[in-house]
């Protein structure tokens, strides 16, 4: 609908009627004013939010109340159910996903707006592609809970993950797909140097190569995960050389090195596990929790080793159930590596 007004001409008067004058004018720029805002006030009311169901307002004002975003179903120690799913649900069943977009893009609570992206994304809707792109400059930080573990991130980031974490189950046309990964990796991920840990969950986009490489020349370690899983022979001396560097930095096992050396186990890599579990097991009070995949990856008698250290009575009681626990899902998973085999019929299934 539009709106139009014709004025009529002011007419001139002598001096002596300049009140009169003045009184026609602002008489005429008030009513000018009024059907400025008029007009502005209908198009506020015609924004999709605006025009929610009853039930979708109900749903979002109870997002509104939500203090921190539900990742997973279940949160707390004991796992309780969270309501927000609920709240999301009827929010996807009574909107339309014009609605959703102006939630995502311009409605006061944050977690709100993620919910609504997240919507979004399970509705397979090209529109979350400009709705990620529009938080990308939003830096307001965000609490998150997944499970009873709680942290809080940047929006922008906090989109990423949102994205990321339901990404296996989201039904995305492959362009959509490509185009979401593609503006993380080109937009987000590189001019911050790729250190924020989202490279770990990149595929090896032949678009992305170039990237990487240069980044890699450069002495950049973030992106070794990301490198690894190209698994290009030529990449071998270039990988060893991050590794190296990234070692001398850490002083142990890192998630970066860790992450490349398991996607992708090349011999030319075992001198890293090696280097890098050894350096873990001689801090005082370590956690293996990050060192047995590496273990793993390179069955041999040094591995073996440090898994029976592990698994010893005399070891940190703590450390030693994680690491039958790894045993035990990874052999669901994977064959067992004959070197591996005496323990897991030890450790593993001697106390069935």
């Amino acid at each position: 609908m539009s709106y139009s007004v014709t004025l009529s001409s002011i007419p001139c008067h002598p001096l002596s009627t300049g009140y009169s004058v003045f009184k026609r004018g602002a008489h005429a720029i008030l009513s000018l004013l009024l059907l400025v805002l008029f007009v502005g006030s209908h198009s506020a009311c015609a924004r999709p939010s605006a025009q929610l169901s009853d039930t979708a307002k109900i749903a979002l004002d109870s997002l509104h109340r939500c203090s921190y975003m539900a990742l997973s179903r279940g949160i707390g120690v004991a796992g309780t159910p969270s309501k927000q799913f609920v709240y999301a649900n009827q929010l996807s069943r009574h909107t339309t996903t014009d609605q959703l977009v102006d939630i995502a893009n311009t409605d006061t609570s944050h977690i709100a707006r993620l919910w609504a992206f997240r919507v979004l994304l399970y509705k397979g809707d090209n529109q979350a592609l400009d709705v990620l792109r529009q938080a990308f400059s939003d830096t307001t930080h965000v609490d998150f809970m997944s499970g009873c573990s709680g942290y809080d991130e940047p929006y922008n980031r906090a989109a990423i993950i949102v994205y990321g974490y339901d990404s296996s189950l989201l039904k995305l046309s492959e362009s959509l797909r490509n185009a979401l990964d593609s503006l993380i990796f080109f937009d987000y991920s590189k001019p911050q140097g790729f250190a924020d840990g989202l490279v770990i969950d990149f595929k090896p986009n032949k678009t992305y190569y170039p990237t990487v490489v240069e980044q890699a020349d450069k002495g950049n370690d973030a992106v070794l995960p990301l490198l690894a899983k190209y698994k290009n022979p030529n990449d071998r001396e270039r990988i060893n050389r991050l590794l190296k560097a990234n070692m001398k930095r850490e002083g142990t096992v890192s998630d970066a090195g860790c992450e490349a050396v398991t996607t992708w186990n090349d011999p030319s890599f075992e001198w890293y596990a090696k280097s890098a579990c050894h350096a873990a097991l001689s801090e005082q009070d370590a956690y293996v929790g990050d060192i047995l995949p590496l273990l793993w990856a390179y069955p041999s008698p040094w591995s073996l080793q440090l898994f029976q250290k592990l698994l010893s009575p005399t070891a940190d009681s703590f450390n030693r159930e994680t690491a039958i626990e790894f045993l035990s899902q990874q052999a669901k998973a994977h064959p067992i590596p004959p070197t591996f085999r005496p323990l897991y019929e030890r450790y593993v299934r001697g106390r069935r």
